[in-house]
């Protein structure tokens, strides 16, 4: 995964805070995993509704956030309070542009189940269910290691082209094919 530097995107004027907090969201539940500077950078643009559309239909399921990906939420909430993870003042590449963690010591995130274990100084970001799908390696909502800088903004419509034409059953179908995906809601058609 690629992680984009608040600097080389925002001329220096960014809004403070990352994607979750260490207290309950206040914000949209559709930006729950949105860094603050991504969003302000494609407003500024002229292009949120595009990132709007492309989190709805490319990165949530059915409009929700899967239960997997509200544990890992969760987890990154406790991870803060404790001061085991601060934001590293980057966001991922991909959409929905996750806020990218760094972990000041040694620590693990439960999620479904299942352990992911980090190190100090490892990064950890959120990663959508397209992603998962199509790099197979990837068995949770979460990347943990130290991500590689670049200065693009992705969406997933751009990054997975073919799977942009496929209609919403297709999708459907597409996203049970998570491992683990005993955590995730089946779409109603």
């Amino acid at each position: 995964m690629y992680e984009i530097l608040y600097p080389s995107l925002s001329g220096g004027n960014r809004p403070a805070g990352s994607d979750t907090v260490a207290a309950d969201p206040e914000a949209a539940e559709l930006w729950r995993f949105t860094d603050p500077v991504a969003r302000a950078l494609y407003a500024r643009e002229g292009r949120l509704g595009q990132l709007k559309d492309d989190v709805l239909t490319y990165v949530m399921c059915d409009g929700r956030w899967a239960p997997d990906e509200l544990e890992y939420d969760q987890e990154i909430r406790r991870l803060l309070r404790a001061n085991v993870l601060h934001p590293k003042g980057t966001f991922g590449y991909l959409s929905p542009h996750p806020t990218v963690y760094r972990a000041a010591g040694d620590g693990a995130l439960e999620i479904a189940g299942r352990k992911f274990h980090f190190g100090a100084a490892q990064d950890i970001a959120f990663v959508p269910w397209l992603a998962r799908v199509c790099c197979p390696g990837l068995t949770g909502p979460v990347r943990i290691g130290h991500l590689q800088s670049m200065g693009n903004l992705c969406l997933s419509c751009e990054a997975f082209p073919r799977v942009s034409a496929l209609c919403e059953r297709a999708l459907a179908i597409l996203r049970q094919t998570i491992p683990d995906n005993a955590t995730r809601p089946i779409a109603a058609h």
